[in-house]
């Protein structure tokens, strides 16, 4: 018998079952503050009492899916202001907080725009010297209208004619996450002189919205800009490629704190199904082959939260190449670490591994949304090779 009282990712072998104790932000290893923690403990409560399964079924099957259901109770606990630093309103704003947030909030797998409308275009706002008031209280919310293509750190190809005293603005912005729900978008647009960022209302004229789902639920939109009339007031003034390179990165490390939750909420939940499934008259937990892939699971959880926490740590550095290195390298081996977790629970579970009614399927489906939120993965490993000086010219 392997004693498993001291380590909450040990398999059990024999007959005493132990399910490891529900995971806390120190899986990441991150010193937070007292006013962290607490955050942590009040969402993980929230995550706890409000996002079960079947909640979470009802709302996306609804005619038409209530996809901010939650919305409003995220506001009251001061969710957006804990994204957003104290110049521009919140209390929060530091990698930890946001670490904090997408730790916590993962295995209730969410589907509300919390980090797209406030951590990211929340941010960029602030950056433009843009008030921020009405995204921290919830009553607007953004969309993010910025990659056409794999690679998200690349120059968006949409073009931004200038007539006059507005731009004018012609071209696709494929599969938005959340635009179905926004209420305005930062829309990036290659302009007479590069990359603009605009500060656009969703029902523009010339703006069609075709609404669409992604794999893991939440909803997105393609967006088709056609002779879209955008006041030069509308313009965020600021370095739109330093801004949107922020954004990207902050992305990475908040779904690589995310990956590190749902690793460890996709492992409970499966350590506890092989030690009540029975087949043959054994519990699965018995099985030599599954114990040895149970382990797996468990070192490559450990990795995902190993990696998350140097990606936390790396952006709350200075800008640099080796900032941007550290936090693909840690992105990169989170999404290696998470298919590797979800798709072995899936297979661990059987049938109902893939099954609406079982959360690890939907972990899985989350597991595989991140691995192209923010780029493809070989997209972002293409950009790291080329900041190793491996790339093409």
């Amino acid at each position: 018998m392997i004693s498993i009282s001291r380590c909450p990712w040990a398999f059990p072998i024999g007959d005493d079952y132990a399910i490891p104790e529900r995971d806390t932000i120190m899986t990441l290893q991150l010193p937070l503050s007292e006013e962290q923690t607490m955050l942590h403990e009040m969402l993980s409560r929230f995550v706890s009492e409000r996002c079960d399964i079947e909640a979470r079924a009802a709302n996306l099957h609804a005619n038409p899916p209530r996809r901010m259901a939650l919305w409003e109770e995220l506001c009251e606990l001061g969710v957006p202001s804990a994204l957003l630093s104290p110049e521009a309103g919140g209390f929060g704003g530091a990698p930890e907080d946001l670490a904090v947030v997408q730790y916590a909030l993962a295995p209730g797998l969410l589907v509300e725009p919390i980090l797209v409308s406030v951590g990211l275009c929340g941010r960029m706002l602030d950056a433009a010297g843009r008030s921020v008031e009405a995204v921290a209280a919830g009553e607007v919310v953004y969309a993010f209208a910025h990659q056409e293509g794999f690679d998200p750190f690349n120059a968006p190809q949409m073009k931004a004619d200038a007539d006059g005293d507005v731009f004018v603005l012609n071209g696709l912005k494929p599969a938005v996450r959340h635009a179905d729900v926004a209420d305005r978008l930062i829309v990036s647009a290659n302009g007479p002189d590069g990359t603009i960022l605009f500060d656009l209302a969703k029902d523009a004229a010339g703006l069609t919205v075709t609404p669409s789902r992604q794999i893991d639920a939440a909803g997105s939109a393609d967006l088709h800009f056609e002779g879209v009339r955008v006041a030069k007031k509308d313009h965020l003034d600021c370095d739109a490629e330093a801004v949107i390179e922020d954004a990207l990165l902050h992305g990475l490390v908040a779904i690589a704190a995310e990956a590190a939750s749902l690793a460890r909420a996709t492992n409970r939940d499966t350590f506890e199904y092989l030690g009540l499934r029975e087949q043959f008259g054994t519990k699965l937990a018995q099985f030599q082959a599954l114990q040895h892939m149970a382990a797996d699971m468990a070192i490559a959880a450990e990795e995902v939260a190993a990696q998350a926490h140097t990606a936390v740590v790396a952006l709350g550095r200075k800008a640099s190449a080796e900032r941007n290195r550290a936090i693909l390298v840690a992105s990169l081996a989170c999404d290696a670490g998470g298919r590797a977790v979800g798709h072995a629970a899936v297979q661990l579970f059987g049938g109902m591994g893939v099954s609406d009614e079982t959360p690890v399927s939907h972990y899985a489906r989350r597991f595989a949304a991140m691995r192209a939120q923010f780029g493809t993965t070989d997209a972002r490993a293409a950009r790291l090779a080329q900041i190793e000086g491996f790339g093409h010219e």
